[in-house]
């Protein structure tokens, strides 16, 4: 018995000694681009009406993404969407930390169905980027659109009606 504590308080004190520090997101990691001076005409992802559907659908961009990195996505939603302004505040090991500081468009000015759209196309155009699974976004909670962290499964719906197009 004696033994099995001792074992069971040395990996305890290994486990607990690991110094283990959350891996960023570097350029060289990104794996998207476009234009030769990095920057892109529009987001990776749009949202757009099916007519066949009569519904929303996300839809990916033909554009070539070669040379962009996270802050030439950041930039080209910014341009598509001028009255919300995303502000990287982190890139962290699979989530990117966003916040916008006036988000009265986004929770107010858009309806739901336009929040969602804003939402699902920073979430796809993001999560584009090598080892990026979620993207984590805040900003104060208003009638349409609420802060938190998103994944492509919350986009699911959008998705759905883009494979009937």
């Amino acid at each position: 018995m004696r033994a099995v504590i001792f074992l069971l308080s040395g990996l305890i004190l290994v486990a607990s000694c690991r110094n283990e520090t959350e891996p960023k997101i570097s350029d060289k990691d990104i794996t998207l681009v476009s234009d030769k001076d990095g920057s892109l005409a529009s987001p990776p992802y749009n949202v757009e009406f099916n007519e066949k559907t009569q519904r929303l659908s996300l839809i990916r961009s033909n554009e070539s993404l070669e040379g962009a990195d996270l802050n030439a996505i950041i930039s080209s939603i910014n341009k598509k969407y001028q009255d919300i302004k995303l502000n990287l505040v982190k890139a962290g090991r699979d989530t990117i930390e966003l916040k916008i500081d006036d988000a009265r468009q986004l929770t107010q000015g858009m309806g739901s169905t336009g929040a969602e759209a804003y939402l699902a196309e920073v979430t796809y155009s993001l999560t584009e980027l090598k080892g990026v699974k979620a993207v984590k976004i805040d900003f104060e909670e208003g009638d349409h659109a609420m802060p938190g962290t998103f994944t492509r499964a919350d986009f699911k719906a959008l998705t759905d009606s883009a494979k009937s197009k």
